[in-house]
């Protein structure tokens, strides 16, 4: 077990190298520069693209530089740069109880305009933290390959399938992997505060010999390819663009609970340009560019007045139609995983649901 660790510590170190390595995105100034502002995210360039544009449009004396790294490297990148003070101008991402825990350590700046103000209280933390979407967690299957019967609505139905067919299901279903995956850990975490169907579900998938990923892209193509019959934990906003990709895909909300998570940004206490950081948090917040974000980059806004699929308002729709939702919350409580001891606990937990390591 101690070896199987030690691999596993090496790959995510590997992973996280080859994270460190992926060049930034540069979008030059419009007109002749005269700012630069720094952003690092755990959010897909393609999907900020047309949020960045927009920004220039407003300000077109500013260069970008739009660096995107998974949940952990994010992270793992920002205490380097820290150390010399000299990281990003903002960091963004999904996995919002790292985004508190690098609050709560006192690396970020204060964030105070009116636009902000009207997030709704559990969209924001001590002024510091700001949700600036509001995404479902769902299953996604493949319609070709899934037959009607087998397309559970919830958590329980899952359980039911993967225990009543474990051949038809065995290696074909799919997760996060929550040593390599922030927003993974965060979700497993919230999922095991419901104890009624955690402790089932992970055992379910164990005997199934379940497959994990590092990101949510990689579910999704293990879905479209037939590698997976069902991915569990998607991110909801990646998965309708896949999906308007390829209509073979298909997601379900599950019916005893939706997790909703945010993506959540904060400006860095070594910014080198915080009136500019400033701005651009305020950019994301208001209603010009959450309606962007729906329209373009459908990562379900959160201003409530923004209406359509891809926005709070879609969702809550959908909430009182037939799904309860769980929303994840801005708050200290995000720091319970978080701790050293308790962390290490519910990863010991996890990797008694890997397969062993095979025999040389």
């Amino acid at each position: 077990m101690q070896a199987l660790n030690c691999l596993r510590l090496c790959l995510s170190i590997g992973l996280m190298l080859l994270s460190y390595a992926t060049e930034a995105t540069w979008y030059p100034a419009l007109q002749t520069e005269k700012q630069q502002l720094r952003i690092h995210s755990a959010t897909d360039e393609q999907a900020m693209r047309h949020a960045l544009l927009d920004f220039q449009q407003l300000y077109p004396e500013v260069s970008l530089e739009y660096l995107d790294l998974g949940t952990l490297p994010l992270m793992q990148r920002f205490l380097a740069d820290a150390e010399q003070q000299q990281t990003a101008d903002l960091l963004i991402s999904s996995a919002m109880d790292l985004q508190i825990k690098l609050i709560n350590d006192g690396h970020a700046l204060t964030h105070e305009s009116e636009i902000a103000d009207a997030l709704p209280d559990w969209a924001q933390w001590r002024k510091q933290a700001f949700s600036f979407t509001y995404e479902p967690i769902v299953m996604v299957y493949n319609k070709r390959l899934l037959a009607v019967d087998k397309i559970p609505q919830s958590r329980l139905e899952l359980i039911s399938l993967l225990r009543d067919q474990s051949a038809y299901f065995h290696g074909k279903v799919g997760t996060y992997d929550i040593e390599l995956s922030g927003l993974g850990y965060l979700l497993a975490s919230q999922d095991a505060q419901q104890a009624s169907t955690w402790g089932r579900l992970t055992e379910n998938f164990s005997h199934l010999n379940f497959k994990r990923y590092a990101n949510t892209q990689e579910m999704l193509d293990a879905v479209r390819s037939g590698e997976l019959l069902l991915a569990y934990n998607v991110l909801g906003s990646y998965a309708q663009s896949e999906i308007n990709k390829h209509p073979d895909l298909a997601t379900i909300f599950p019916s005893d609970y939706t997790l909703v998570v945010s993506r959540v940004a904060f400006i860095s206490k070594y910014t080198q340009n915080p009136k500019l950081a400033h701005q651009f948090m305020d950019y994301l917040l208001s209603q010009r560019g959450q309606q962007l974000l729906a329209e373009q980059a459908r990562l379900y806004s959160l201003h409530p007045a923004i209406s359509g699929e891809a926005t709070y308002q879609g969702i809550q729709k959908l909430s009182r139609e037939r799904v309860p939702l769980k929303v994840i919350k801005l708050s200290p409580a995000l720091l319970t995983y978080q701790d050293q001891l308790k962390k290490r606990s519910f990863l010991e937990e996890w990797q008694k649901l890997l397969p062993p390591a095979p025999q040389p």
